[in-house]
C-alpha cells in the first residue's frame, strides 16, 4: 500500500470520564497493556499493511505525542524525511449536536492532503485496539473503483452504544445508508477506520468548507447515494477505548491468552517506543498469577489478574488483584489493592487498603501519594 497515506485522528467525545488519566496526555498516548500506547495499534496496522507515510493529528496535549512518537524509527518511519508528520488539530472545536470526526482537522491540514502524491488515504482513530490488514478492504476498494470503503463490525446486542456511534446498511458490499445510533437499522457498527480516495477526500473538505458542516459522518450520510461507498467487515478482536470501563476491560482482556495471541503473537507486530530495562526482579515472597508484568521492576508481594507496567515496585506483604499500575508506581508493605487504576509514579504507603469494583475502579492520577 505504498500508494496510500495514513492519517490517525482523534474521535470527538471519546474521553468521557478518562480525565484523571488524560491531564498530561492525549487519549492516543494512554498507556496500555504493560508497555504500549493506544496509538501504537493504528500506527502499526498501517505500517504492517505497507503504508510508508503517516500523518497524526494532534490535540492540545502535544507533548506526550511528540515524546512517544519521537523520530518514528520504532514504526520504521522517519520524521526527518516526513514519513511521519504530526499535524495541527482543531482542539476538538465542537459544533452543535453529537458527531464523530471533525472536518476542521482536515480543513486545517488541507495543504498536507493536496501535496501528497498518494492516491488513497486511510483514516483511523487513535484509540482502537485491534490488529488489522488494510490490504483486505483495499481489494474491495480497487475491485469496485470505490470512493470510500468503511470498515465495520457486527455489534452484539449487549455492547455499549453511544449517540455518536455510526451504523451501516449494506447491499452486498455497497453501503446504502449511514445512520447514527438513534436511527440505526442494522448491527453493522462503523469500526473507526476507512479508506478514501485522495480526490474524494479533497471534495469532502471542499464540501465542508462551503456548507460549514463539520461532521464528516453527516456529510457522508447526505451524499451516500452519489458516492460509491462500500463496507468491509472486521472479524476478530476489536475494542474502542472511550471511557474508564472500556479502558479497564480492554487491558483485562489481554489476560485472556486467545486475545493476547491475536493481538501480539502474530507476524504483524505491534510496534512501540523502546526502553532498555533490566528484567523485573522477584523477591522470595512474590507470587504472580495471571498477570502481565513489565521490565525493570521489583516485586516481593502477591499479584493476581493484574497488569504492572515497567519499573513497578511492590513490597513484601502487599496483595494486588484486578488492577492496572502504570510505570514507576511504588506500592509499600502490607498494601491491599483490588480494582484500581494507577497512573504513572503513584505511591501507596504501607498498610493502605483501596478496594474498587469492576463498574467503578479507584483511579489515582499521575504522581499521587496516598
Amino acid at each position: 500500500m505504498k500508494d496510500t497515506l495514513g492519517v490517525i485522528v482523534p474521535l470527538i467525545g471519546d474521553d468521557t470520564n478518562l480525565n484523571p488519566l488524560l491531564g498530561h496526555r492525549t487519549i492516543g498516548t494512554l498507556p496500555f497493556g504493560g508497555r504500549y500506547r493506544l496509538i501504537d495499534f493504528s500506527l502499526s496496522n498501517m505500517v504492517n499493511s505497507g503504508v510508508v507515510k503517516v500523518g497524526v493529528i494532534g490535540t492540545v496535549r502535544y507533548s506526550s505525542l511528540i515524546d512517544h512518537l519521537g523520530t518514528g524509527k520504532e514504526w520504521l518511519l522517519s520524521r526527518k524525511t516526513n514519513d511521519l508528520s504530526i499535524l495541527t488539530g482543531s482542539v476538538n472545536r465542537k459544533i452543535e449536536g453529537d458527531y464523530r470526526i471533525n472536518m476542521l482537522d482536515f480543513i486545517l491540514n488541507k495543504p498536507f492532503f493536496e501535496k501528497t502524491t498518494k492516491d488513497k488515504v486511510i483514516i483511523a482513530a487513535s484509540n482502537i485496539v485491534t490488529t488489522f490488514d488494510f490490504n483486505l478492504p483495499a481489494q474491495v476498494f480497487n475491485k469496485n473503483d470505490a470512493d470510500i470503503v468503511m470498515i465495520y463490525r457486527a455489534e452484539s446486542p449487549s455492547a455499549t452504544t453511544l449517540n455518536t456511534d455510526v451504523f451501516l446498511t449494506t447491499e452486498g458490499h455497497r453501503v446504502t445508508a449511514i445512520d447514527y445510533a438513534n436511527d440505526k437499522k442494522t448491527s453493522k457498527k462503523y469500526a473507526d477506520m476507512m479508506i478514501v480516495s485522495k480526490d474524494t477526500l479533497l471534495k469532502l473538505i471542499k464540501t465542508s468548507e462551503k456548507s460549514e458542516e463539520y461532521d464528516l459522518m453527516r456529510i457522508l450520510m447526505d451524499n451516500v447515494d452519489s458516492l460509491k461507498i462500500y463496507g468491509y467487515e472486521l472479524e476478530g478482536y476489536f475494542n474502542r477505548v472511550f471511557d474508564i470501563n472500556h479502558y479497564y476491560n480492554a487491558n483485562m482482556d489481554l489476560l485472556d491468552y486467545d486475545v493476547l495471541k491475536e493481538l501480539f503473537l502474530t507476524e504483524a507486530p505491534v510496534y512501540t517506543k523502546i526502553k532498555d530495562n533490566h528484567p523485573t526482579r522477584y523477591g522470595l515472597n512474590s507470587h504472580i498469577e495471571d498477570c502481565i508484568v513489565g521490565s525493570g521492576g521489583y516485586i516481593d508481594g502477591e499479584i493476581n489478574h493484574s497488569i504492572a507496567f515497567r519499573e513497578v515496585e511492590i513490597e513484601e506483604g502487599s496483595k494486588i488483584s484486578n488492577s492496572i499500575m502504570m510505570q514507576k508506581c511504588h506500592i509499600g508493605k502490607n498494601v491491599t489493592l483490588d480494582h484500581v487504576i494507577f497512573d504513572k509514579e503513584v505511591t501507596v504507603r504501607d498498610n493502605t487498603s483501596l478496594i474498587g469494583t469492576v463498574e467503578e475502579p479507584i483511579i489515582l492520577s499521575k504522581a499521587t501519594t496516598i
